[in-house]
């Protein structure tokens, strides 16, 4: 494991598939959270995210503002998003996955089937 992680993310979900600076073999620097389904967090990493509080979204989109992660389309509508970012953490996540995080349908991707009832 790298000697600076604050969180290295083994999960993946539906079309995110970014790598980022390869560290190792198998572990890349991303800064930016695949899905928080399967991660090991240090104890760097846990103090890092009590200083990022107060929350600004789900964990996985506060984890990308704690690491100063540019966000995308659904985090940049987010009221606080634009706020500062007082925190510069290290993520990292390993390719290939460890786990898949998959819909309640069973598909990999964000537009499952079961969502057309909503």
């Amino acid at each position: 494991l790298p000697l600076d992680y604050d969180m290295i993310f083994f999960s993946s979900f539906g079309a995110n598939r970014k790598k980022g600076t390869k560290v190792t073999d198998n572990i890349y620097l991303s800064q930016e959270s695949r899905v928080a389904s399967m991660y090991l967090c240090s104890q760097k990493g846990a103090r890092n995210m009590l200083r990022s509080l107060p929350m600004v979204g789900i964990i996985d989109f506060h984890m990308n503002y704690a690491a100063k992660h540019k966000g995308n389309v659904w985090m940049e509508k987010l009221p606080s998003w634009k706020g500062p970012h007082t925190i510069d953490m290290k993520l990292y996540h390993s390719h290939p996955p460890l786990s898949v995080q998959v819909e309640p349908d069973g598909s990999r991707n964000r537009t499952g089937s079961w969502r057309n009832d909503e």
